[in-house]
């Protein structure tokens, strides 16, 4: 799947695979260029359960941006092990991880984007909006 003409996208996602927000990432970054997307879950507990929403989830982004997804699933401690080893895999251009909302979301608060910057690739990070956003101060 991974050709020299395209951009290589690894999106990173757990219970955040296929939401709004991380599907208009993807299609803002498909219109610019052709691009391939590797969709990884990276701490599959349960592999069965595992599977069959990355199949879901891969059909889904590839229906709405209008690019190939291939599913990849790791069951790594650490997300972060399951990426590394992604990219030892195969040369991504950027990696895009899709969390929960900030104040619910492990890997913010583990600061995993910041160690997987170390990687190389650019990462872009997809958090939901909250749905009651903070009061901005006055």
């Amino acid at each position: 799947m991974h050709s020299p003409d395209r951009r290589h996208i690894l999106v990173v996602a757990h219970r955040s695979v296929a939401t709004p927000a991380i599907v208009e990432e993807l299609r803002r970054q498909a219109d610019g260029e052709p691009c391939d997307i590797a969709l990884l879950i990276p701490d599959a507990a349960e592999p069965a359960t595992a599977a069959w929403t990355l199949r879901r989830a891969a059909r889904l982004i590839g229906k709405e941006v209008g690019a190939p997804v291939e599913g990849l699933m790791a069951q790594a401690d650490d997300p972060f092990d399951a990426i590394a080893a992604a990219v030892r895999d195969r040369p991504y251009d950027e990696i895009v991880i899709s969390t929960l909302a900030a104040a619910d979301s492990a890997w913010l608060s583990d600061h995993l984007p910041a160690r997987v910057r170390e990687l190389g690739p650019a990462v872009t990070v997809v958090t939901p909006q909250s749905a009651h956003p903070a009061a901005s101060p006055r």
